[in-house]
Parts: C-alpha cells; structure tokens; sequence
C-alpha cells in the first residue's frame, strides 16, 4: 500500500527552572499528513482542559444582549431566501429552522437551528436533539444541488461556542454550497487523485484498513462510517477523523448514513463533556460524485486554555498554517475508544 504514517523525531534542550535549572531536553515530533503530506507538530504534555467558565453568565448575557434565533425573535429578525431557490422562504424540519447566513461565506449559505432552546449543554447533544437541523441542512444542499448544477462544493460545518468562533450562544450548524472548493477540501481532492493514479487503488479503503490493523488511532464504527483520531491534529488537543466510507457526496447521503454520522458524533462529544472541554468545531467535506474521494469530517475541541481567557489559536495556526497538539492522539485514543463502544 502506498499509505505512509511518516514522522520526525526531534527535541529542543534548555536549562529547565521546573526541574532545578536542570540541563533538560523536550522532545516533539513533526508529523506527515497521511492524505495530505501536511504537517504538524505532536507534544506529549502533562495538559488537562481547565475548569469550565461560569455558563450561566456567559448565557446570560447572550440573552441580555438579544438573540435572533430564538423562537420569539426568529420571524421578525431572520431573513428568507428566495422563491426561485427555496420557495417556502425557510425550510423546517420539526424544532430546526434553516434560514440564510447574513455572513455568506459561500454562494449559497444557510444557518441550521438546532431547536428553539437558546442553550443546549454538549452532553445534552444527542441524536435526538441534533438530527431536526442537520436533516433541514441536507434538504437544503439537496435543493441546491438540483437548482444549480454549477456547485462543486458542500459543506456542513458548527462551532459550537465562543471558543469555537460562535457568535451566539443559540446552536447552530452552517452549510455551505459553492463552485469554488475550500482549499483543505482542494488539497484533499487533489491529494487522493494522486494516490489512485499512483497505486490504482482508492486511499480511503487503504487508509481505513491500516487503521484497523494497527489499533493505535482506531476508534470505532458507525454502520459504514469509520472514525479515528487523526494522525496529525487541526486543534490544540487531539481531534477526530470521521469517514463516510460508501459516500463521495453529501447529496446522495442516505438517512440512515446521516443518523449513523449522529450516532458518532454524540459518542465523540460524549467523551468531549468527560475530558470538561465544552466547545468544538465540526466540518464535513463533500463535492461531487468522485470515485477517488469520500465524505470526511473533522471534529476538533476548542477551549481558553488558562484563566486569563487566551485563545488556543496562535500565529503557528492562523499565519503559518501548521496545527501542533498539546497530546498525541494515540495517548488518547483508548478512553475516546472506551467510550465510544458504551
């Protein structure tokens, strides 16, 4: 198989005033993106997620200020889409509203409501809970797929929290459709196109396989929907790699492949509320039918790493555009499997 897990194995030495002003040494490693080739850079800290802020406040004030998306605002405060595109204006489905993004960040967008609670603990997202809006966001890339037959791109995505870039405490999911794909989503396209016309065989399977055989990132199964920690991090602590591995394209995504991706999805927030990290980001990847790519997803905790409220985004992510992780995620990959198979 042509799948390499490549790393390199380095350290920086200081005088450590922890350790006595002991002459000491840090190792790390730098790490190849399996898919990709990108890279980022693995520690093995002592790091533990801190106290969760006051909630209640932070809630609060959400209230206070005004929110949109709540049931006695969302009428007179949200905008509709088009005739020609969604005729009914919105598109509901039970509690969830799906309503247009007045941030477009593509040529069609919308903003998914999850229910009218304008609060819903992580540990209460359940798959009950979640499946009203992502089914309402399906319904809508369906309905730009057949409105447009120029997209190339869709896209789910959530933050979660501020920690995770929400401006609003209310939960929300963004879906995004558009000609002009993402640029992880164009490496990632580009990149298995390669593998198969290198090997004559698809990335994906081999990728999943390997996974499997070793173990050490392995988390578990959804019916077809494979999930493992990914080699290289996106966040400051490990994140997850999801796979839809019968699917290229959201689609033609069945209901049951979506409720199984749910079913996941609660179990990997499930560990999330264990570790007392209570925001994250999730982004699922799609196009069109392609035979060399498949549906993924990244799921990534996001928190204020101290007291003093700073962000765990430095100019390493947001300039150089090289993620590194506090833990490897084979360290971590055994409780997030534990609980993920309960």
């Amino acid at each position: 198989m042509g799948i390499s897990f490549r790393k390199i194995k380095a350290k920086t030495r200081l005088i450590n005033p922890l350790k006595g002003f002991i002459a000491d040494e840090i190792p790390f490693e730098i790490r190849f993106d399996p898919l990709t080739g990108q890279t980022g850079r693995i520690f093995n800290l002592q790091y533990t997620a801190p106290e969760r802020p006051d909630l209640l406040n932070m809630i609060q004030r959400s209230k206070d200020i005004f929110c949109p998306f709540c049931p006695e605002a969302l009428e007179k405060s949200t905008p509709l889409f088009p005739k020609d595109v969604i005729p009914e204006g919105r598109i509901r489905v039970g509690q969830a509203s799906l309503i247009p993004n007045l941030l477009p960040l593509d040529k069609y967008a919308g903003v998914s409501i999850l229910s009218h609670d304008h609060y819903v603990a992580i540990e209460d997202l359940t798959v009950e809970k979640m499946k009203d809006a992502f089914f309402a966001a399906h319904t809508f890339i369906k309905r730009i797929r057949d409105f447009d037959p120029g997209v190339d791109g869709f896209y789910l995505n959530w933050n979660y929290m501020p920690p995770a870039g929400s401006s609003l405490i209310h939960p929300h999911i963004q879906v995004n459709c558009g000609e002009i794909l993402t640029n992880q989503h164009r490496i990632q396209l580009e990149s298995c196109r390669k593998y198969y016309a290198k090997n004559g065989r698809d990335f994906w399977q081999d990728f999943i396989e390997i996974e499997k055989e070793s173990g050490e990132r392995f988390v578990g199964e959804t019916g077809s929907i494979c999930w493992v920690m990914s080699y290289v991090s996106q966040s400051f602590l490990p994140d997850v790699w999801c796979v839809f591995t019968e699917q290229s394209s959201l689609p033609g995504l069945g209901s049951d492949e979506l409720m199984g991706f749910l079913d996941g999805l609660s179990r990997i927030l499930r560990y999330f509320y264990t570790e007392n990290i209570y925001s994250f980001n999730v982004s699922i990847f799609s196009g069109k039918e392609d035979k060399c790519f498949r549906i993924n997803a990244k799921i990534c905790p996001r928190l204020l790493p101290r007291p003093i409220g700073n962000s765990d985004q430095t100019y390493f992510q947001t300039i150089h555009k090289e993620p590194y992780s506090v833990n490897p995620p084979e360290g971590v990959c055994g409780k997030v499997r534990e609980i993920f198979q309960k």
